[in-house]
């Protein structure tokens, strides 16, 4: 179990003695807490620590990522990109970082500039220039920093800030002493150039005090921060894989990680890009389902239900032996009974999450079919364990669930924009109104959730003087025939789900 405090306090202190031994304040050297593959939870607690400064190098997993925790109300951090820039994921970098470090080519500037949001303050920019000529690494070679430079002061949306540099992985610290000696000087002639030009970014945890040494302000740290991924390494002795790879899956995959080996699971889906966020966290990808599902002992079908027929009919026909296999469905109004059909096998669960079980605050409900054993139940139960509430029963109780808690997120969030729309009507500023209803929300459910004992209706009267303002409202609630408006939104989500099961 990683100690994200004493970690976070020992290289502070390591960050401390270099700066002493070279005679600099600590206060010119910052911390950039290396962040990639690394789940949100970990995140929180360094934020939790005070650290502001989060690093990545995957696109797709860390837009998510940083999407998912500004969501949560995480926004002051500052996100930092560190990794080799592809062209094609440009516009992900742009539109969610602040600070992009590898830089390397004019062209990878110019895109940057192009995708950059125009609601969004310039991005700013390290320059990555490859100070240990190895052809492996990223960064310019020094020849190329004039263009390069010149290429980010022509594009408005872009702001350079500095260089980044990699020392050779050695155990020579002359060889790499020599390294970030050389970036200093390179860094120190630019820096009279052009103003703000004030990031030297180098050194990691093997090489922090050289670099501190050699003039480095940011040192970029990951695995002695949050651990070389320990909580990852437990096998559970079974194959998972996941035909699929959207949304959905996405959450499922981040809760069972939280207890088992990536390496264990396998993620197939037709276009091979957008599986990489799952090969940067230490899983497998494939475009080949039968191949994927060959090699499990579990797997989930992460696929919408007019999909899903043809998916459950390859499966079927590739000469798999199916039986002894445990599939776990996902897809809205499609029955055991109908997935039994074609795989001609009761080893099937079913299970509707909603949309807040990406943030580990969700409703899952789970249904089994007759063959599925309770040592299988136990073990789907504790990969979904990092989604939210699991509530058991059968195929009506999972569609009343789908009903209530699948489409009641977005019930409430139109309750929201119609209390955000009146309050922006009578005057109030659209950002204020957002804000206070927000809050309103939240402290409501805080209320519900803390008071047990009390019945809602008991917290709603707590609210209502008679005569009063609150009751005024209320009473038109009720003149609108409030009650039979949910009981008829929630019959018809019902009727629409029936209407679902028909079709397969």
């Amino acid at each position: 179990m990683n100690n994200i405090k004493e970690n976070l306090q020992t290289i502070h202190q390591s960050i401390q003695t270099a700066c002493d031994k070279a005679n600099r304040s600590k206060t010119e050297v910052h911390l950039l807490c290396v962040s990639k593959t690394k789940p949100e939870g970990l995140i929180k607690e360094a934020y939790a620590q005070g650290e502001r400064h989060f690093g990545e190098s995957y696109a797709v997993e860390a837009s998510e990522k940083i999407q998912s925790l500004k969501a949560q109300g995480y926004n002051d951090i500052t996100w930092h990109f560190i990794g080799p820039i592809q062209k094609n994921k440009t516009k992900l970098i742009a539109a969610n970082f602040d600070i992009v470090e590898s830089v390397d080519r004019s062209i990878v500037a110019t895109r940057l500039n192009d995708q950059r949001p125009d609601d969004l303050p310039p991005l700013e920019v390290l320059v990555q220039v490859n100070i240990s000529h190895e052809d492996q690494k990223s960064g310019c070679d020094e020849s190329e920093i004039d263009e390069i430079i010149d290429t980010i002061l022509q594009c408005k949306k872009l702001k350079v800030r500095g260089f980044m540099g990699i020392g050779t992985d050695t155990l020579d610290k002359d060889l790499i002493a020599q390294e970030f000696a050389h970036l200093k000087e390179l860094f120190d002639n630019y820096k009279q150039k052009f103003t703000n030009f004030d990031i030297l970014s180098m050194g990691m945890t093997h090489d922090l005090e050289n670099a501190i040494m050699h003039g480095s302000n940011e040192v970029r740290i990951g695995t002695a921060i949050f651990g070389a991924r320990e909580y990852k390494n437990k096998t559970m002795d079974k194959k998972i894989a996941f035909i699929g790879g959207g949304n959905m899956v996405t959450c499922i995959f981040e809760s069972i990680i939280k207890s088992f080996a990536a390496k264990d699971l396998t993620v197939s889906g037709p276009h091979i890009e957008k599986l990489e966020k799952f090969k940067a966290q230490g899983a497998n990808i494939s475009t080949d389902n039968i191949e994927t599902a060959k090699n499990a002992d579990i797997v989930f079908l992460g696929v919408k239900p007019q999909i899903l027929t043809g998916v459950l009919e390859e499966l079927k026909n590739s000469g798999i032996d199916l039986s002894k296999k445990l599939f776990i469905s996902m897809a809205a109004g499609y029955k055991l009974s109908s997935i039994s059909r074609i795989l001609d096998t009761h080893n099937i669960i079913r299970i509707m999450p909603n949309t807040p079980a990406k943030l580990g605050l969700g409703v899952i409900a789970i249904a089994y079919d007759s063959a599925v054993e309770d040592e299988s139940k136990e073990l789907c139960k504790k990969m979904l364990s990092f989604m939210g509430e699991c509530i058991e029963g059968d195929e009506n109780t999972l569609n009343v669930i789908g009903a209530v808690c699948g489409c009641g997120p977005a019930f409430v969030y139109r309750f929201m924009e119609a209390l955000i729309t009146e309050a922006i009507r009578h005057g109030i500023k659209p950002a204020d109104a957002r804000k206070m209803v927000e809050q309103t929300v939240f402290g409501s459910v805080q209320m519900v959730m803390k008071n047990q004992n009390t019945e809602i209706s008991q917290l709603r009267e707590a609210v209502t003087s008679k005569g009063g303002t609150t009751f005024a409202g209320l009473t038109k609630m009720t003149e609108g025939n409030f009650e039979k408006t949910m009981t008829n939104t929630i019959q018809a989500s019902l009727d629409r789900t029936y209407e679902f099961e028909k079709l397969f």
